[in-house]
């Protein structure tokens, strides 16, 4: 980048030290100079904005007043006046120095060019003029006329390169504006402040009746429009035979297991996709888009791989269907995916799924809507975002068409995080169906807040001796969460040890801090006092790996290194991992879900002295290996509170583990309320339908009242109790009721308590008064089953009269359970 800073001052050399205005100012540096002379400085500040030194880089002959101008970016601003720039100059090292003065305006993260002059040893701001063009865009503006770039760049030449890419944006807005007119037939435009991405220059428009996103490629100069679809554009192909009131889901993946989330709704007229995730390894990275047929719509909840990740290659296959996600998916899309595309352009393991022009294409027709707010991207289909809590910009899907509806949760977590607040349960409407992921449906969560603060103790004890920590984390929205932690936590800013942060974590990261609003209100907050995650300066200081070969740097003294990728399967993490498992002062602590196969999870289960085999190199581990959680998913128990709240009539289970998903379905009474899926890719779950397993009992928990009033008839010998008619004749659950003819009657307060004497009750009293050794009365036998290990019956449901060999013999009486499951 450009050498954008000059500073001229007039004064005397004498020893080594520059008098300027009466005040002596130490020389950083060797020096060839002598007298008095305009000279041409760097200088040195402290943190109250005092100048401590001068470096003299040359002798100004142009004889101008007495200056310093720059082009920086404000990292800090305090409420005392005083500000902090951080001025990138290529071939030396970034300066950073305070200055006093400016407009309360001012705010962390502006580009500013600024004047300011030298008073009582420190440098007085001006004026300053708030820039949006980013500095790699002043570089690539300087190539094409050929300037040299070197530390003795003068000043002007930059401003004129400023101004050339200033004149040159306004030749891409005039492009931009003729596009238009062209499309519409319009003249007249009004073009705000365009948002560079990639290559291209980029304006949403919302005027005369158009609704479109343009653009420019800064390199052709070819502009292009897109019109986002309406309800009176999207040309429908109805079918006939679907119905008004039909829904359907058909899982294209995520079923019994993790990867490539990707869901086709069937609702009234239309086919609606939900998600188009990949799957991280394994030779069929794709959803089964085979079952998709004329999709209407693709609705997208957030940004992570396995849930965008196939989204370039569906929209290949689909041009014409149009893509709906929140703004802060789209802000983050655009950088995952560009990953995804260099680890298929750069392992030979992965295939390529989509190129460079079908991931701008998609990016560009990627139409964003608000979060929380109904919107009708086709005609009597309602559609609302849900705030996740998962990750920036993630979100629930609601759809409605006519009297069914759809919830869809993607990926969410009902607890705050230091990125996100939490899933709010009043913001869930109810629905007749519900797809929720299921990733902890067999795990509860421990305290967020003890964890981040065992994890932050545990980091603390490994530097304070001298060592490094790998934190393998996912580049969003875990990584993020952990550089606040260290950021904001006291013992950190005591020992001040560096934290490096590499791989994709940089490029999400970035992301995060030009999205600042989309954050919550204590980052929000924060961010208008100090750059709230890339600060070298603060304490303790985080530093970017900007290059591959500075890596070893960053481990050669003691350190924090936040990379990914979370689970150790690629990225800088294994570069990190290599090194330091082999180091007995250092520490891998991995800080969430790893899948089952991933090296991630192979290292937890290692010990010190085990000789293992990493990333291709034989090493003995000496590293402690621990795993804190600090997952960004719901456990069992905000998965159950969600599912409770929209109360479906059909709960269809995903994104999980066999084991988790089973778990899952039998928390709670979750059977006796919903009729339960765990369905395969492409099998149909139609509203209505029953799924195989579902017993005619279970059925008749949700089929029929729970609750009706009985009449009691008195007769000289006793009462009757009456049972309406309706519920003989039609509830299944009365012929299992009444299926020996007896009741067992409690009293519980005032409310008397029916319980039936069923058929198996009797076979165990019988067995039990047999005066036989048997299963009815052997101490293992519970609940019509055998409790023995030993036993080759254990777990089996076993005839009261058998035997076996492990039998041991226990007095009880036969017992009919109050709440005897019919």
């Amino acid at each position: 980048m450009l050498n954008n800073f000059e500073m001229i001052v007039t004064g005397e050399l004498h020893e080594d030290k520059l008098i300027v205005q009466g005040e002596k100012y130490k020389i950083k540096g060797s020096c060839n100079y002598t007298g008095t002379q305009q000279w041409r400085v760097v200088p040195a500040t402290d943190s109250n904005g005092i100048i401590s030194s001068l470096q003299i880089v040359g002798i100004n002959e142009s004889g101008d007043a007495d200056s310093c101008k720059f082009l920086g970016r404000v990292v800090e601003y305090s409420k005392a006046g005083r500000i902090l720039f951080k001025i990138t100059r290529p071939g030396e090292k970034t300066l950073r120095i305070t200055l006093i003065g400016g407009s309360p305006s001012i705010k962390p993260g502006q580009l500013l060019e600024v004047s300011a002059v030298l008073n009582c040893q420190q440098l007085q701001i001006i004026q300053v003029e708030n820039t949006e063009i980013e500095l790699d865009d002043v570089e690539n503006a300087l190539k094409p006329i050929d300037i040299e770039v070197n530390a003795a760049t003068p000043l002007p030449e930059l401003v004129n390169a400023v101004n050339q890419l200033k004149n040159k944006k306004l030749e891409f807005v005039a492009q931009a504006k003729a596009a238009l007119e062209n499309h519409t037939g319009i003249a007249q435009w009004n073009l705000a402040t365009p948002v560079k991405r990639g290559k291209f220059f980029e304006w949403e428009v919302d005027q005369h009746g158009l609704n479109a996103r343009v653009r420019v490629n800064e390199h052709t100069g070819i502009a292009q429009v897109w019109e986002f679809s309406t309800n009176n554009q999207i040309p429908l192909e109805l079918e006939p035979d679907l119905e008004q009131d039909k829904l359907s889901v058909t899982p294209l993946g995520a079923a019994r297991g993790i990867g490539a989330s990707c869901f086709r709704v069937l609702i009234g007229p239309y086919e609606i996709v939900l998600d188009a995730g990949t799957r991280p390894k394994g030779d069929k990275p794709l959803p089964a888009f085979e079952y998709l047929r004329n999709p209407n719509l693709i609705l997208i909840s957030h940004a992570h791989q396995d849930h965008i990740g196939a989204l370039p290659t569906f929209h290949k296959m689909f041009p014409a269907c149009p893509m709906i996600c929140t703004v802060g998916t789209r802000q983050i899309a655009d950088v995952m995916l560009t990953d995804c595309l260099k680890i298929q352009q750069h392992n030979e393991d992965f295939q390529e799924l989509f190129d460079e022009n079908d991931l701008n294409q998609t990016i560009f027709q990627l139409q964003t809507k608000p979060v929380g707010v109904d919107f009708e991207p086709l005609p009597g289909l309602k559609v609302r975002f849900i705030h996740a809590g998962h990750i920036l910009g993630a979100a629930c899907i609601y759809i409605r068409y006519g009297e069914r509806s759809l919830l869809y949760t993607g990926d969410y977590n009902t607890s705050n995080s230091r990125t996100t607040d939490g899933l709010r349960l009043a913001d869930l409407p109810e629905a007749d169906m519900l797809i929720t992921e299921s990733t902890y449906g067999a795990d509860n969560h421990p305290n967020r807040k003890t964890q981040e603060q065992e994890l932050l103790k545990a980091v603390a004890e490994v530097v304070s001796k001298g060592g490094n920590v790998l934190i393998p984390a996912f580049a969003l929205g875990r990584a993020q969460e952990i550089i606040l932690a260290i950021r904001t936590s006291a013992l950190f800013h005591k020992l001040n040890i560096p934290v490096y942060v590499d791989g994709l974590v940089r490029a999400v990261t970035d992301v995060f801090i030009e999205n600042i609003n989309l954050l919550p209100a204590s980052i929000q907050n924060f961010a208008l006092q100090s750059e709230p995650f890339f600060n070298p300066d603060s304490h303790p200081p985080i530093i970017p790996i900007a290059h591959p070969k500075e890596r070893p740097l960053a481990i050669a003294k003691p350190s924090v290194i936040i990379a990914s990728s979370g689970m150790l399967s690629g990225g800088a993490s294994v570069y990190y991992a290599t090194t330091l498992l082999e180091r007995d002062n250092a520490a891998v602590f991995i800080s969430g879900y790893t899948d089952e196969e991933s090296p991630g999870r192979f290292l937890q289960g290692l010990q010190q002295g085990d000789e293992i085999e990493f990333n291709n190199k034989k090493l003995v581990v000496k590293a402690d290996i621990r795993r804190f959680n600090l997952s960004g998913h719901a456990d069992k128990v905000g998965l159950t509170q969600v599912i409770n709240r929209v109360n479906p009539k059909h709960l269809i289970l995903i994104h999980g583990s066999m084991n988790a998903l089973h778990e899952l379905s039998r928390a709670s009474d979750l059977k006796a309320k919903h009729l339960i899926h765990i369905p395969n890719v492409g099998e149909v779950i139609e509203y209505g339908t029953v799924p195989e397993q579902v017993s005619p009992l279970q059925l008749a928990k949700l089929h029929h009242k729970t609750e009706f009033e009985v009449k009691i008839a008195a007769e000289y010998d006793g009462a009757w109790i009456k049972i309406p008619a309706d519920i003989i004749d039609t509830d299944p659950r009365w012929h299992h009721f009444s299926e020996t003819g007896m009741l067992k009657a409690k009293w519980d307060g005032i409310a008397l308590k029916l319980i039936p004497i069923m058929q198996h009750h009797l076979n165990v009293e019988a067995a039990a008064l047999s005066g036989v050794d048997c299963c009815a009365t052997c101490k293992f036998f519970q609940k019509k089953c055998c409790t023995s290990p030993d036993s080759p019956l254990y777990e089996l449901q076993v005839d009261p009269h058998g035997k076996c060999l492990e039998f041991v013999s226990e007095n009880k009486e036969v017992e009919i359970p109050d709440t005897e499951v019919i």
